[in-house]
């Protein structure tokens, strides 16, 4: 599970290498499961949240399968903490593994 000293922790190392965190990300969220139709449902209810849904895809040899959503929006600790959590109990309500974390990026402008 990410902590929030984990995530403390992230902003001071994307600070530090100059990232501006006052500025809108591009959020990458990975949730997991054997179920591919299971990760369907959940990435069909988060595309209407507003995500982006990247893709779903399998992993070799364990066949377990990934979804990857994406969204591009300004966090603080708090909030991504939050996230987390919130994530966390919807992978939970909706019977998948596991909310697998995140990864973030610069918005691409072209």
């Amino acid at each position: 599970m990410i902590s929030k000293k984990n995530i403390e922790q992230l902003f001071e190392k994307m600070r530090k290498a100059g990232w501006n965190m006052e500025q809108e990300l591009a959020w990458g969220y990975f949730f997991k499961d054997e179920n591919k139709d299971a990760l369907k449902k959940l990435a069909d209810e988060l595309q209407q949240q507003g995500y982006e849904v990247i893709d779903i895809n399998q992993s070799y040899p364990d066949k377990i399968y990934w979804l990857q959503i994406e969204k591009i929006e300004q966090h603080s600790i708090d909030t991504l903490h939050q996230r987390n959590q919130d994530f966390y109990q919807l992978a939970d309500k909706m019977n998948i593994h596991t909310y697998d974390g995140m990864d973030v990026s610069p918005v691409d402008l072209f």
